[in-house]
């Protein structure tokens, strides 16, 4: 999609919008039943992420200080370097200092709800803003340009048939808030902009009022106060947005009074997820670009300048933030990032100032997290030249797949679904605070009749001396309702679990303790809907290994069940009928089934259909 095209479309797809009560939007159906059956509902898991936007390529070697190589960025950079003695010390981390203007985040670092990610870019890095903004915003290869975005990507893989489904009862709020000049090209989806879309803080609060900017008191002004108003009031997200602000007054005292438009638009956040909106993601905009080529410092006094400005903006409005939040009681439910498009050269200029770079620290904020520094210093080489660059150190796509997983609740073949591959996942989030979706346990389950069934696979059941099983109905607090003991000493093993519920909608992970040490590490997350027929089937292992099949049905067939498997192309490549009268079916398919493929495995008997997606490996 050109650039063009997009920001022309971007707010009209932000949301469905009633007409006289008629939805008005664009439908992302296949119009193909079997394909949009493929859309499964899973919904999140009550986490949420704030993306924090640092437009322009933000220079890090002056954000975030490798003091241990001081001596070789002040031969790269004597123009703008900090004195050495401005720099703010961090807590057990000698290496390492914060600019001056950044004291709110030096003190969140040293309360330990700060994680710094050194070196973030990817293999042969764009200096363009433009394209290597889009290469942030999709999560593409620097050579591939693709036309989605993946918080698009992912909200779709969680909220399929979007917008033709929602709002809904479960889900009656955006699934995504852009506070900004346009809707970003992270938000775009396969099919819309997954996004509810203002230009700034005043036009989201217009949305609140039911208010308009001003219009020139004539027939054309009249006519334009009018066409804003019915805009936003047949929004179909009005009303909800409107009832979680007026639901939580924020601490007001705690942001800047005035000329901090980030603060500004985190305020608003606040205000909104302590009202209890479920919306999973926000991003927001910095109001200044950090493209700092001419004077970033004053010349003589280089703690102060435009890039020291910005800084305090940020360090300024995240502090006020969180502190909000947390005083809401729902900072374990919420993190941010801050990112920015590239990073700066090791030399200054002659202007002043510092030229597109590559690498970059990237910095999560939240009390969920498991604080500290990830990476090493740059590599500053002892005389640097005009061909010196920050080394990339982590692929910021590892970032992404890390938040899909350990915040998002997305599986692993989901995020590799949203990511086209597979990226090493970073310890950004502590695991006592959130459930990790961790390979060695893999959680799966059925709710129908009132009744659930559990089964889990351990794949080193010989580290563990016990588990739990978790239960919660909002997917953030959990209740231990069965401990079950270790069974055997075999290294793979299988549990299963019973629970008898009325809830509508349930969550559960399980918990297993460590025999070294009492560590704990969890399964992965599941949610269950009442009486899904969807959740009639359990395959496993899934990824399928050996092109052997193993398929547990929840009920008893009482008559022939066929099997099919169609690939995503809709053609049937494998059938077959089993009368075995019994609840499991196993069985082998040939070996020309493509490794590391999404196919679509069909369960029927009598009118009962059920599918599962399946993957070999």
């Amino acid at each position: 999609m050109k650039r063009s095209t997009f920001l022309k479309a971007g707010s009209l797809a932000a949301a469905p919008l009633l007409i006289n009560g008629v939805p008005v939007f664009a439908n992302p159906s296949t119009g193909n039943l079997f394909f949009d059956y493929l859309a499964r509902v899973t919904y999140g898991c009550g986490k949420i992420l704030v993306i924090v936007q640092m437009n322009g390529g933000n220079d890090g070697l002056n954000t975030i200080i490798p003091i241990d190589k001081y001596t070789n960025l002040n031969n790269g950079r004597p123009n703008i370097i900090l004195p050495e003695t401005s720099i703010l010390s961090l807590t057990n981390n000698a290496t390492t200092g914060m600019h001056p203007a950044m004291a709110e985040l030096r003190n969140l670092y040293n309360d330990g709800k700060m994680v710094i990610v050194q070196g973030v870019s990817y293999p042969n890095p764009n200096f363009s803003h433009f394209r290597a903004t889009d290469i942030w915003f999709s999560a593409s290869d620097s050579n591939v340009t693709l036309d989605t975005g993946w918080l698009g990507r992912t909200l779709d893989e969680q909220y399929p048939n979007y917008p033709a489904a929602f709002p809904n009862t479960e889900m009656p709020d955006p699934l995504a808030i852009q506070i900004g000049s346009t809707t970003p090209f992270s938000l775009q989806g396969p099919s819309v902009n997954m996004g509810y879309n203002v230009s700034n803080p005043a036009a989201l609060i217009n949305v609140i009022n039911a208010t308009t900017d001003p219009a020139p008191n004539n027939d054309y002004g009249r006519e334009l106060t009018f066409l804003r108003l019915m805009k936003d009031q047949s929004n179909a997200y009005r009303v909800s947005i409107q009832n979680a602000y007026n639901a939580q007054a924020t601490m007001s005292t705690l942001y800047p009074a005035s000329g901090n438009s980030l603060a500004d638009q985190l305020k608003i956040v606040a205000r909104l997820i302590g009202g209890g909106l479920k919306t999973p993601v926000y991003v927001v905009n910095h109001p200044n670009s950090h493209d700092t080529h001419v004077d970033q410092v004053v010349a003589g006094n280089t703690i102060t300048g435009s890039h020291a400005n910005m800084l305090s903006i940020l360090s300024k409005a995240i502090n006020a933030f969180q502190n909000d939040i947390t005083l809401m009681g729902k900072a374990q439910n919420v993190t941010g990032m801050t990112f920015s498009e590239f990073g700066r050269r090791i030399i200054n200029n002659a202007s002043m100032g510092t030229d597109h770079g590559v690498g970059a620290p990237v910095m999560f904020f939240g009390a969920a997290l498991n604080p500290g520094m990830i990476g090493t210093s740059p590599n500053i080489p002892t005389t640097p030249t005009v061909n010196s660059q920050v080394p990339m150190q982590y692929d910021f796509r590892q970032l992404y797949s890390t938040v899909m997983q350990d915040w998002l609740c997305l599986s692993s073949s989901e995020t590799q679904t949203v990511l086209g591959s597979s990226f090493t996942r970073l310890p950004i989030f502590a695991s006592s605070n959130i459930p990790l979706p961790l390979e060695d346990i893999t959680l799966t389950g059925q709710y129908f009749s009132g009744e659930v069934r559990l089964n889990f696979k351990v794949e080193d059941n010989t580290h563990y001396e016990k588990f739990s099983v978790e239960f919660s109905t909002d997917g953030s607090s959990f209740q231990d309702i069965q401990l079950i003991q270790r069974v055997s000493l075999n290294a793979l093993e299988n549990y299963s679990y019973n629970h008898s519920t009325s809830v509508a909608k349930v969550f559960y992970r399980i918990k297993g303790q460590l025999l070294q040490g009492g560590r704990i590490k969890y399964s992965n997350t599941i949610l269950l809907r009442s009486n899904d027929r969807q959740q009639l089937i359990t395959v496993y292992p899934n990824p399928v290994e050996n092109n052997q099949i193993n398929i547990r049905l929840f009920e008893n067939p009482g008559t022939w069940v066929d099997i099919a498997i169609y690939d995503l192309l809709g053609a049937k490549v494998y059938y077959n009928r089993f009368n075995n009268g019994s609840q499991q079916i196993s069985f082998r398919v040939p070996p020309s089934f493509a490794r590391d493929t999404h196919y679509i495995l069909e369960v029927q008997y009598g009118a009962t259909i059920t599918r599962e997606q399946i993957v070999f490996r």
